[in-house]
């Protein structure tokens, strides 16, 4: 799903957001966005950073210049600028509903290693999002935002094209892929946007 675009008042919030985030102590690295509404905001902080701190410093900054909550997700930079094929190839082990069918869990593996995150089922961009967040868990370095998913014509056979973009350079990434549903075609794209890196 496309992001919506920001308003000139709203991007002005945004930069002035982003900047108080980026004085919070400890933070090097500030990513915000806005899917249909909903708001978030990713923070890489220096090793050995207290977590919960940095988030309820945020939410509080959040308070004073947006009219709704934010999703606020706070990570831990790669002891150095990694590459996930030196513990071997990401595997994307299972997309399968959960919570009754409410919700869709992504397992991403890489060796021994095993991380799991979740998505509103139904939310294309939304299991994007899950799959990158996984991507962060294996320790992988994934400055991403998801952009949109398509689906490609029926002419062309099934699946979706996810469009990603690169938070630190504007880059766009684009990855094509088929899955026994929707959830698993738009988790192996995203995969796919970014096999060069994984």
């Amino acid at each position: 799903m496309r992001p919506k675009p920001l308003s000139a008042k709203a991007v002005g919030v945004k930069d002035a957001l982003e900047l108080e985030l980026r004085q919070l102590p400890g933070v090097s690295f500030v990513s915000f966005s806005e899917v249909e509404g909903a708001a978030f905001i990713e923070l890489v902080v220096s090793p050995g950073t207290e977590h919960a701190k940095v988030r309820e410093e945020a939410a509080r900054c959040v308070v004073n210049y947006l009219e709704r909550p934010a999703e606020i997700r706070v990570y831990n930079p790669p002891p150095e600028p990694p590459t996930l094929s030196r513990g071997g190839r990401v595997r994307l082990v299972l997309v399968l509903p959960s919570d009754g069918g409410a919700a869709i869990e992504v397992q991403l593996s890489r060796g021994a290693q095993r991380f799991a995150s979740r998505a509103v089922a139904g939310d294309t961009a939304a299991i994007g999002r899950a799959v990158l967040e996984a991507l962060r868990g294996l320790g992988a370095h994934a400055p991403f935002d998801v952009v949109a998913f398509h689906a490609l014509p029926s002419d062309w056979g099934a699946g979706l094209l996810a469009v990603l973009r690169d938070t630190s350079t504007g880059e766009l990434r684009r990855g094509v892929a088929s899955g026994r549903a929707p959830a698993d075609a738009a988790a192996r794209a995203v995969l796919d946007a970014l096999n060069r890196s994984l």
